[in-house]
Order: structure tokens, then C-alpha cells, then sequence
């Protein structure tokens, strides 16, 4: 949903003022002091780590691409499983989305570069624009898409225009706009079609509709036919991708599609037919759903954001309307500062967000530093090395209160409702509402919730 008028004038205000200070302040601390930390060995503890450790959770993820009769790329999605190997998120890709992610001189659409005859050239090009590493890649034709859906018979969907095969004879229409029954054929060909006619995003939303419909008719065995497990209990992963998308049918499954912009002429000098893929929200996408699998391609450290905001929070905070549309601002600042966000949690906490952002890093050696950058990026914090350590994450925030307000802290550090920028009140003593673990416990998709110990588990993402 669209902030409010009112809404996007204050923020706008707010990032200009706020812009000023960020550049100032955090591009000192964050991306010269944190940055050359995380590439740096001196300081660093030479005894055993004897912390409890845990794992983001283990969600495999294959990439689909559909094609035309010519070959030409009609659709492309990332599947995910849940944690517990049922179900799971597709996420709708264009087909138009530029492989160079709106850096260098030209933008290069994603159908242009490819070709069915190289998965692994693909894959590639796809793991580029999305920040994400992609286990499989199956690419498959009409009737292969077909067979993929065989348990679904039929779906019901609202088709937002006509779907017209631009290489078929006549007037190309496979089926009308509006809400109907499809049967499995129909979708198929529903799917392969492409229109040539207008800009290729014009048509993506037919896309978005056609697998919103499939992912509405999962589960599709009921009872779901159990998942292989390993010798301590967890989901093995797929064999085959037949056997993936069958476990990934068997459970809930939720759609998601990107945030894009069109290049401006200046960006766009060719006039290519593409569009950028925001990768701020790519990375609160994939972040969400499959975080052990997240690239990371920037110098910075690795970050694990906690957003647990109740929706009474947000709206006392008047400036974001969903945790996720905080989520994404956030994500945006902390990849303009070359920080690498592996893992994002937007699940409200029971009580909701303590009043202080609670920040834990993984190693002494990054305290100083962010320390210093923490109340600039996060409002009003705490800084400590983390009790418990997350595989492959350097930095845990778990944001509060203090976040929403931090517009009216002004370049002086002070806060007008009593906290310092460190965090606590003047007499020392932190907000008074209890800070939450250092890892969740809150019960993820799977209904599973982290253990502890020195053995690896898994934190709970809400897929």
C-alpha cells in the first residue's frame, strides 16, 4: 500500500535532514571503520569459541524458467521450500529484469542473454540480479510445464488482460481477461505465451496472476506424503527437481513479486525493453525466505535484521505502514553503506519491540566501530558481543522504538525523549521493556524453534 500524502512529505523531509548526517557520520564509521574490519584478522581471539551456535535454516531453492515453442523465455520464477521440506514461496521474476542490475553503461534484459541451451549461463545471470545463490536451474517447454503441475486439474484465476500468443495464428488469444476456470492445458499455454506488443513488463502481472491461481490449489495431497528424513531428523533435500516442486505443492505456498523501476532515458541510452529490479527489496525477499543461500558481494559484514514491531508500534511511529516497508528502507541504507544483508525476521515479537535497538556482533573486533555507527543507522542503542552465535552473520539488529523516532535526534546526539544515543537513560539504565534474545525463539514456518548448545540449529525465519 501507498504511504499517505502526509506521510511521504514528513519522510521526505526526514531523508534529506536525515541523509546529511547518515553521509556525514555513518560513512566514516560504517563504511571505512566496519567495513576494513570485517576484512581484517588483527585482534582476533586466538582461543576456542566455546558459544552455543546455530544455522539460518536450510531452505532449497531451484530457479524455473519457462519457454516458448521458439525457445523465447515466457516466465521465470525461484522456488523455495519451508525448513521442514513441504511448501514454501515463489517468487515471480520479469523476464525483462536488467542482468546488470543498472550499473554499466547499457542495460541488458534478461531474455536477451538467454539461452536454453546453457542452464548454467543463466543461472548465473539470475543469481547476479537477485544478490542469491541458486542450487538448481530447470528450464522446461509446454508440455514439461505441464507435466510439473499434473496433480492441479484446474485453477481458478482473474487474468488482469487477454493472453495473446503473439506467434500464433489469428488473434493470438489463448484466454480472455477476467476471472475464470482454467484447466491444466490452458494454463500451460497460458504461461508459454508471449506478446511481443508494448513494453514485456506490461504483461508481467498476467505472470503474477497465473501463479498466484497455482499456488492457491496447494496443498494437493492431503494429507501431504511425508518428507526423507537424515539420521538427525532433518528434511533431505530434493533429489530431483520433479521431487521439489511435488514437496513444495504439498504445503502452503505463497507468491511474491519484485519491486522494479523503469531506467530514465540517461540510464537507458539504448532504449532496451527492461526494467530494474530494486535490489533492496530482492535482498528483503530472498533475506526472508532463503537466507543460508544469500550472496554476499559487498565488502561490509553480514547482518541479520529483527524487525518486531506490532502494528500499534508502527502506527504510533508514523512513518511506515507494514514492518516490511521499514524493512526494505532499512535494507536499502545498510547496501548503500556496502553492508550485506543475509537474513531479515519481520514477525512481530509477543510483546513487541523493547524501546532500545539491541545490536549484537559476532566478534569483539567489530564492537568499537559499531558501536560508534549504530545510533546513526538505528536510533537510540546497545551494543554487545552476541552470547550465541549465528553461522555466516556478523551483526544481529533487533530494532525498537527508539528507530521510528530517530528523525528528531539531532546532529548533537540528543534524543528528546530522555535516551541517550547509546541507548540508555540518564541514569544508565536501559528502556524498561525487556530486551529479547540474542536469537529468536519464536516459532518459525516450521513450528520449529532454535535449541542452543554447541550443536548447529537453525533460526527461525518467517518464510
Amino acid at each position: 500500500m501507498t504511504a499517505s500524502p502526509q506521510r511521504r512529505q514528513r519522510r521526505t523531509i526526514t531523508a534529506i535532514a536525515l541523509a546529511v548526517l547518515l553521509v556525514a557520520v555513518a560513512s566514516a564509521l560504517f563504511t571505512v571503520g566496519v567495513v576494513t574490519l570485517s576484512n581484517s584478522e588483527e585482534g582476533a581471539a586466538v582461543e576456542a569459541d566455546e558459544r552455543p551456535r546455530v544455522a539460518l535454516p536450510v531452505t532449497p531453492n531451484a530457479a524455473l524458467a519457462v519457454v516458448d515453442g521458439d525457445g523465447l523465455l515466457a516466465s521465470v520464477v525461484v522456488m523455495t521450500l519451508l525448513p521442514d521440506g513441504l511448501g514454501g514461496s515463489v517468487v515471480t521474476v520479469p523476464v525483462s529484469s536488467d542482468t546488470t542490475a543498472g550499473f554499466g553503461d547499457e542495460r541488458v534484459p534478461l531474455s536477451d542473454v538467454f539461452d536454453p541451451a546453457d542452464p548454467d549461463g543463466f543461472r548465473s545471470s539470475l543469481e547476479a540480479v537477485l544478490t542469491l545463490t541458486i542450487e538448481r536451474v530447470e528450464i522446461v517447454d509446454v508440455d514439461e510445464f505441464g507435466d510439473l503441475i499434473a496433480p492441479i486439474e484446474s485453477v481458478e484465476v482473474v487474468l488482469p488482460e487477454d493472453v495473446i500468443d503473439s506467434s500464433a495464428l489469428g488473434s493470438g488469444i489463448v484466454a480472455q481477461a477476467g476471472p475464470q476456470s482454467l484447466r491444466r492445458s490452458l494454463v500451460a499455454e497460458s504461461m508459454v505465451a508471449v506478446n511481443t506488443d508494448g513494453a514485456s513488463y506490461d504483461h508481467h502481472d498476467v505472470d503474477v496472476a497465473l501463479w498466484t491461481a497455482l499456488a492457491s490449489t496447494a496443498p494437493v495431497v492431503v494429507p501431504p506424503p511425508p518428507v526423507p528424513v537424515d539420521d538427525l531428523g532433518q528434511p533431505v533435500p530434493p533429489e530431483t527437481f520433479d521431487a521439489f516442486v511435488s514437496q513444495l505443492w504439498n504445503g502452503e505456498v505463497s507468491v511474491r513479486d519484485l519491486a522494479v523501476y523503469e531506467p530514465t532515458p540517461a540510464e537507458n541510452p539504448t532504449d532496451a525493453d527492461t526494467v530494474v529490479i530494486d535490489r533492496a527489496d530482492a535482498v528483503l525477499v530472498f533475506a526472508q525466505v532463503s537466507p543460508a543461500l544469500m550472496s554476499t558481494p559487498n565488502p561490509g559484514l553480514t547482518v541479520r535484521l529483527e524487525v518486531p514491531f506490532t502494528d500499534e508500534q508502527l502506527a504510533a511511529g508514523a512513518e511506515f505502514e507494514t514492518s516490511s516497508e521499514l524493512a526494505r528502507s532499512l535494507v536499502a541504507e545498510l547496501l548503500f553503506f556496502q553492508a550485506n544483508v543475509v537474513s531479515v525476521d519481520t514477525m512481530p515479537a509477543p510483546e513487541g519491540a523493547s524501546t532500545v535497538t539491541e545490536v549484537d556482533v559476532a566478534e569483539e573486533r567489530f564492537l568499537a566501530d559499531t558501536e560508534d555507527a549504530a545510533p546513526v543507522l538505528y536510533g537510540p542503542s546497545t551494543v554487545e558481543v552476541a552470547s550465541t552465535v549465528i553461522e555466516g552473520v556478523d551483526v544481529v539488529v533487533r530494532l525498537g522504538t527508539g528507530y521510528l523516532d530517530r528523525e528528531t535526534v539531532g546532529p548533537s546526539g540528543d534524543d528528546p525523549e530522555g535516551l541517550d544515543t547509546d541507548g540508555l537513560d540518564p541514569d544508565g539504565d536501559p528502556g524498561t521493556t525487556d530486551p529479547a534474545p540474542s536469537v529468536p525463539g519464536d516459532a518459525g514456518p516450521d513450528g520449529s524453534s532454535p535449541a542452543g548448545g554447541t550443536t548447529t540449529d537453525t533460526v527461525d525465519e518467517d518464510a
